[in-house]
């Protein structure tokens, strides 16, 4: 059982290592790069199946069994298309949405699935008024619209509070990263969605002690 659900993990890893390199290459503006490198594959594909395993072993079947397959899923897509390309495929979060909200409604009822859609919308806004406010003050895009569509997925995911945290959270992850790039290029941007999306994991992972923290806070 273990080396199946390894071989599954690690094939469905590839996939998202994939999809992450070629899907943009399918919008006309982006210039493919030839620099792919297929042991940064097989590392995802090893990541992939560890996740699948442990995942499955230590929660069962499960809600948080699959979001944490979801979520896996997102955080290699977006590491390999932010990166290389900083662009944040919309294909992936509209499929991660539905799925979420079927999980949510399947496992936890409508009143859930619909409240995450709620945090999910507070967190989209919450993160358009910061890109519009950015770009008056920067005179440039300080937030891309994939970054803003992925808050709303992590509204969804973590709701209302966990997800704010998250965002905070992505800023710190990011700074010690923007901070080198401005020291060594003025004008490259940094990708802020590889820092979003591993906020959200972080917290979805440890969201009891965060929970424990928000409370101890207020």
């Amino acid at each position: 059982m273990i080396i199946i659900l390894f071989f599954i993990g690690f094939l469905i890893g590839l996939c998202y290592a994939l999809i992450g390199e070629k899907l943009p290459t399918l919008i006309p503006e982006v210039l493919p790069k030839e620099d792919n490198s297929w042991i940064l594959n097989l590392f995802i594909g090893v990541i992939n199946a560890l996740v699948v395993l442990i995942s499955y072993y230590s929660l069962g079947i499960c809600y948080e069994f699959y979001v944490c397959l979801i979520v896996t899923a997102l955080v290699l897509i977006i590491f390999i298309s932010d990166f290389k390309y900083m662009i944040i495929l919309d294909s992936p979060l509209i499929v991660s949405g539905i799925l979420i909200f079927i999980l949510r409604i399947y496992y936890n009822g409508y009143k859930d699935a619909f409240t995450s859609l709620v945090a999910a919308l507070i967190l989209f806004s919450f993160m358009f008024l910061i890109g519009v406010l950015g770009k008056k003050l920067f005179k440039k895009e300080a937030l891309g619209g994939g970054d803003i569509k992925l808050a709303a997925i992590i509204g969804m995911i973590l709701e209302l509070k966990l997800g704010l945290v998250a965002i905070i959270f992505s800023s710190l992850l990011a700074l010690p990263y923007a901070i080198g790039t401005l020291l060594l290029n003025k004008d490259s941007e940094v990708p802020f969605g590889p820092f979003l999306i591993s906020s959200m994991a972080i917290v979805f992972i440890f969201a009891d002690k965060f929970n424990n923290l928000i409370a101890f806070l207020i």
